[in-house]
């Protein structure tokens, strides 16, 4: 009676679980809102407390925070079955949804794709917006502003002269890795805590490095398009720090700039068409690596979908199965303590500088596509004024008011198809 009880309460879970995927727009702060509202007030499967001290968890790793916020949330429910499928359920409306953009994309003629124009600049005012509001709260802590700085002096403005060498998806971890070690050298506030001696399951941990070894050595082995594909994701997802807008600038790199899977426009385009899909954000990898595998005709585009969603959420989901038992343990380590404030703030700067680094192609005329050398600027109008006067006023619309992000972008096709 017991166990049959507990099967109808994860049902239960799972179903509500699919109503709010297909509701949640907006990041995590407004997916952090609704699942307070859906499954703490109003279905009262965990508490309050119980909701910010698993958010807290998520923050400290890489991947997908609010997805990683439902597998814990499944995992204290029912254990890992119960949180693996709390997490396909929670991607699957945005999976399908932007499986179906991306085919709709590659399928429009160049005239109707015009009119998502306005898209790009709104896709911009996005990433400006989020990067602000992830600053505004550093602003208080002199080492935390030096840390965003940092990481947006490195990854941006030094392109412009040394963009041979500061051109590589390397720089994102250097970066957040280097701004963790400042942290804990020079950030004394940590408490001292007895640790007992951890009970670690290891399963998860070593599943994750042997994927994330192995699917390099086997990409670079066979250099198949698949396995290169599945590599890319999979290491974005094990490196990305404070959402889905700090995925933006590796996938630039990497696919923009780097192999050239993708334009910038494409690029920006689908940051946009995110913004309109309800579910987590990470969901870009679904459009952009079917794109980049369009080549190979349908299946092959179809074939890049799945790839791209699989391996963007596999290694956060695997963390979080690894470490959301031990948490309570494993939170009082003075490392911990010490060096997540400069995660947290080198990531505010890589979404800065991503907001930068999106807004060059748009924003600035340019002799050669995705140089960004000064002297790679036209000789003349190397301003684009519409695009930069659009994308100011898009950010203080969005920034003071509170209509949802999916509005934004109706308005902006509907004002693309207008003016076609």
């Amino acid at each position: 009676m017991g166990a049959n009880l507990n099967k109808f309460k994860h049902w239960q879970f799972l179903c509500e679980i699919f109503k709010i995927a297909i509701f949640a727009f907006g990041g995590p702060e407004m997916h952090m809102a609704l699942f307070s509202k859906r499954l703490v007030h109003e279905k009262k499967y965990f508490t309050q407390n119980e909701l910010l001290e698993t958010f807290s968890i998520c923050q400290l790793l890489p991947g997908p925070t609010s997805t990683q916020v439902l597998i814990s949330l499944g995992y204290k429910l029912g254990g890992s079955f119960l949180g693996f499928l709390t997490l396909l359920i929670w991607i699957f409306p945005s999976f399908i949804i932007m499986t179906a953009l991306s085919f709709l994309y590659v399928s429009l003629a160049s005239d109707t794709l015009h009119s998502l124009r306005f898209i790009r600049p709104l896709a911009v005012s996005f990433i400006i917006v989020a990067a602000i509001r992830m600053i505004k709260p550093l602003l208080n802590n002199k080492l935390s502003i030096w840390l965003a700085f940092y990481a947006f002096f490195v990854c941006a403005l030094l392109r412009h002269p040394l963009e041979s060498y500061i051109r590589t998806p390397g720089i994102f971890p250097f970066v957040l890795i280097t701004g963790a070690l400042i942290s804990f050298f020079i950030n004394k506030e940590a408490k001292d805590f007895v640790v007992k001696k951890l009970k670690v399951n290891w399963v998860f941990l070593i599943l994750f490095g042997i994927l994330f070894i192995s699917s390099a050595l086997i990409g670079k082995i066979t250099q198949s398009p698949y396995a290169i594909m599945f590599e890319n994701n999979f290491r974005f997802g094990s490196l990305v720090f404070g959402g889905g807008n700090m995925l933006i600038p590796m996938i630039f790199e990497q696919f923009v700039q780097f192999k050239n899977y993708l334009s910038a426009e494409e690029l920006i385009t689908a940051v946009g068409l995110a913004q309109a899909t309800p579910g987590p954000v990470f969901s870009i990898a679904t459009f952009t690596t079917g794109l980049a595998l369009r080549e190979f005709g349908v299946w092959g585009h179809l074939a890049g979908c799945f790839i791209g969603t699989a391996a963007i959420f596999l290694p956060g989901s695997l963390l979080v199965f690894w470490l959301y038992p031990i948490w309570d343990s494993l939170k009082k380590f003075r490392f911990f303590q010490r060096s997540f404030p400069g995660i947290v703030a080198t990531s505010a700067g890589i979404v800065a500088a991503s907001a930068y680094l999106i807004f060059l192609p748009i924003g600035l005329h340019w002799k050669e596509e995705n140089s960004f050398f000064y002297t790679n600027l036209v000789n003349q109008n190397p301003i684009n004024w519409l695009n930069v006067i659009t994308i100011m006023v898009l950010c203080v619309f969005l920034y003071k008011t509170k209509i949802p992000s999916p509005y934004w972008v109706v308005m902006a096709i509907i004002l693309g198809l207008i003016l076609r």
